[in-house]
């Protein structure tokens, strides 16, 4: 894909600019479309200097890929063989060692071939859409034709098709889990930036487009992992060398020492060299790669029926080694699903169904569309309790802003009375209400607490009686991205088959640290997860103390696809264990993964 920037004066040119000052240029460039959006004629003359919306990937020749199933170590030997026996004319030998050539190849270029067209065939499944205003009128188009200074419309249930700089409106709510490993929306507000890959859960705005295919926050993720696979060679490879140059070197020796010795006893050159090859040939373990492919051509099949897509056929018997596996958080070893957790009541009047119910209140029910935590706390009112919604009619509704960083509902209950009831950030519904002075200490040390944890909270108050009425506290709503149903037993299992789990996530510290303790992801009674503020002072002391900081500890928190990155490549090639390193597995939802 070309890659482009705006014009740059006589000035730029005598002093270049540096790589944050440029993207500023980007985007200044970008965002100076108006509101009629592109022309048709500018937006093609951008595709063609920018590229498609697209991640790069390397074309393959079919040709070369098919023969490079013929080449390497082993299929080399068998080459040799083939050889000789053709040279001494023995023609039965020389077609069964090219049957065997040709079963392995052809097999092996089918499997992952299948296994290509299966991952293509998804990728062109999910291709998005986007609405982009064009010469002033919206349409929507295959979002790989989006560049810079394109404006679009995103709202609820969109996938950010590029990355975006928002106009001036209301703010969105984006889920960024699958970039950050966040498990809450964000809130993203007027000249602020959408990551392509996240998901708006809430508002409608317009957008500018600013960065397009490998230079969105997305395409340099994905780039770097393409980078950590390229030039690396597998373990299978690696073992499959190894132990077929140990069978040539011993061969060989072997076979110089037995032609010494029969020439010795007495026959010619030509003779002792014709004992010499058929002891050579046979001692070439000829079926050893064609056995390998096909058991790993029949595992594939299995993985297959199971829903699991294989990019190479080796990966297989790589799993299988693999001895440490670093495992995002967010929706891999948790539900990506807030729920919630007993609340802090202050009120003694008031029950802990009663405070979810009130939450409820203040939430915008709606049947589908609704904010992640206003669906979580009506989903949790008690059975009993859900009739009750329907008897208090809405006469009113604040959705939540950044700026109050809280929700209001006004509303008539069954009695005629009015009701105003409120949820939001801790501190700021405590600061609103009539009896701070005297509950403050008891809900700041509830919500710290809750705050070390990894918990979301939440505070609610109600005032009765109209607008003039005052506000009264009446507990802490506490949320938490709950563990997958089967992560403890898997983790278990994992570890009895002597794989070290490590979790990354960018989520926040102490939410990777009491996600781990309900998971049980370290055999130590307290495992040890770190911020990258760790690691980094690590990795300046030097590779080594980085190394032993990876192996030692149970987890990360905070990190960014590049530290993702540096991680397993590390641990990749730590020698303290094995010569060759570990071998690391990564799994995760993210593209970072």
């Amino acid at each position: 894909m070309a890659e482009a920037s705006p014009l740059l004066d006589s000035d730029d040119l005598e002093a270049p600019l540096s790589a944050e000052d440029l993207e500023q240029r980007e985007i200044e460039f970008a965002t100076q479309t108006g509101d009629a959006g592109l022309s048709e004629a500018e937006a093609a003359a951008r595709l063609e200097q920018y590229g498609p919306n697209l991640l790069e990937e390397p074309k393959k020749n079919e040709i070369l890929v098919f023969l490079s199933f013929f080449t390497g170590p082993m299929p080399i030997m068998i080459w040799l063989a083939t050889l000789v026996v053709a040279l001494m004319e023995d023609w039965d030998d020389f077609s069964v060692l090219m049957t065997l050539q040709a079963v392995n190849g052809i097999v092996g270029y089918l499997e992952e071939k299948s296994a290509g067209d299966a991952i293509a065939a998804l990728k062109q499944s999910l291709s998005p859409r986007a609405s982009v205003k064009r010469e002033g009128e919206f349409r929507f188009i295959e979002a790989k034709f989006l560049v810079p200074g394109d404006v679009i419309n995103l709202k609820l249930g969109d996938i950010v098709p590029a990355d975006c700089r928002l106009q001036a409106g209301k703010p969105l709510e984006v889920d960024q889990a699958a970039l950050t490993g966040e498990s809450l929306p964000v809130t993203r507000g007027h000249n602020e930036t959408v990551y392509m890959g996240s998901i708006v859960r809430r508002g409608e705005v317009e957008a500018w487009v600013i960065h397009t295919g490998a230079r969105t926050f997305f395409g340099k993720a994905a780039t770097m992992v393409n980078q950590a696979a390229e030039g690396q060679q597998g373990r299978f490879a690696r073992i499959m060398f190894q132990n077929t140059m140990v069978l040539f070197v011993l061969s060989v020796s072997l076979c110089a020492v037995i032609f010494v010795e029969v020439y010795r006893s007495g026959l010619d050159l030509l003779e002792s060299l014709s004992v010499v090859v058929v002891i050579l040939v046979a001692s070439i373990p000829i079926a050893m790669q064609i056995v390998s492919t096909t058991v790993m051509a029949v595992g594939g099949r299995t993985l297959a029926e199971k829903k699991a897509i294989l990019s190479r056929l080796s990966a297989i018997e790589e799993l299988a080694g693999m001895d440490i596996l670093c495992s995002d958080k967010t929706g891999t070893l948790t539900q990506n699903k807030l729920q919630l957790f007993e609340p802090v009541l202050v009120d003694t009047n008031i029950t802990a169904n009663e405070l979810v119910f009130l939450g409820a209140l203040a939430a915008k029910r709606m049947s589908s569309g609704a904010d992640a935590i206003d669906t979580v706390i009506v989903s949790s009112v008690a059975d009993a309790d859900r009739p009750r919604l329907d008897d208090f009619e809405e006469l009113d509704f604040i959705p939540f802003d950044p700026a109050i960083r809280r929700t209001e509902a006004r509303l008539l209950g069954p009695d005629g009375q009015e009701l105003r009831v409120t949820k939001g950030a801790t501190k700021t519904v405590l600061n609103m209400c009539a009896d701070k002075n005297k509950i403050t200490d008891q809900v700041l040390l509830a919500n710290e607490t809750l705050a070390k944890r990894g918990f979301r909270s939440l505070g609610v108050a109600v005032a009765k009686g109209g607008a003039t009425a005052s506000w009264q506290f009446c507990g802490v709503l506490s949320m938490f991205d709950p563990p997958r149903t089967d992560t403890k037993q898997t983790l278990e299992k994992a570890r009895d088959m002597g794989i070290s789990v490590k979790m990354i996530t960018g989520d926040q510290t102490a939410i990777a640290v009491e996600t781990s303790k309900a998971i049980g992801l370290s055999s130590r009674s307290e495992p040890e997860i770190l911020d990258m503020k760790e690691f980094t002072a690590a990795e300046k002391l030097g590779v080594s103390a980085a190394t032993n900081l990876c192996e030692r500890v149970d987890g990360f928190a905070e990190v960014y696809p590049e530290h993702k990155y540096r991680i397993v490549e590390l641990l990749q090639h730590s020698k303290r264990y094995s010569p060759d390193g570990h071998t690391v597995g990564m799994t995760g939802d993210g593209v970072n993964d």
